[in-house]
């Protein structure tokens, strides 16, 4: 069997607004990795016939991928395609009414040629962006940069509801309003 690289590069985008803030890499990742907890505790009644555990209910993935911006021969700026990674975890609209708009996006990771199943595409939202710039022109525009996105799984996304002294809910659960 021949080995075929994949039809297309990895990327992001979102669920919520799609077009806008889609980012493809320019480069496949090197790594790809998916990780699923199954969570188990230690029964809480005497274990006198050995160890018991029960299981606790069921967690969704967390995906971590690394994602290379290179502009140095074009000597231009990768800072919109960062930026727009940025967005996709930044509230929509602080200020909105519809608290699906006070929100970050629901976003979709997409690799290789997805063939109708979905083993290549995780719906997910954004836990944690990390941006390393490695090379700046001598202007100070940066050139290259790795981006690390820490992803946790979510079929659903809400916003978690307001206080009672009127404040606004901090993050969003994965149940409640579908997007």
């Amino acid at each position: 069997m021949t080995f075929k690289p994949p039809g297309a590069k990895i990327s992001i985008g979102s669920i919520d607004e799609p077009g806008p803030y889609d980012v493809e890499a320019q480069y496949n990742p090197k790594e790809l990795q998916i990780d699923k907890s199954v969570p188990w505790q230690k029964h809480n009644k005497a274990n006198a016939n050995g160890l018991q555990l029960e299981f606790t209910g069921a967690e969704g993935r967390t995906m971590s991928v690394d994602m290379l911006f290179d502009a140095y021969e074009e000597k231009s700026s990768i800072q919109g395609e960062v930026a727009k990674l940025e967005k996709l975890a930044t509230v929509r609209e602080p200020n909105s009414q519809d608290p699906d708009k006070r929100r970050p996006h629901h976003c979709v990771v997409v690799w290789g040629t997805v063939m109708g199943g979905s083993d290549n595409k995780f719906k997910c939202v954004i836990e944690q962006i990390s941006t390393k710039y490695t090379m700046f022109s001598s202007g100070g525009v940066p050139l290259r940069a790795t981006v690390t996105l820490k992803l946790k799984e979510a079929e659903r996304v809400s916003m978690a509801p307001a206080d009672e002294s009127g404040g606004g809910g901090g993050g969003g659960d994965t149940g409640g309003t579908q997007a």
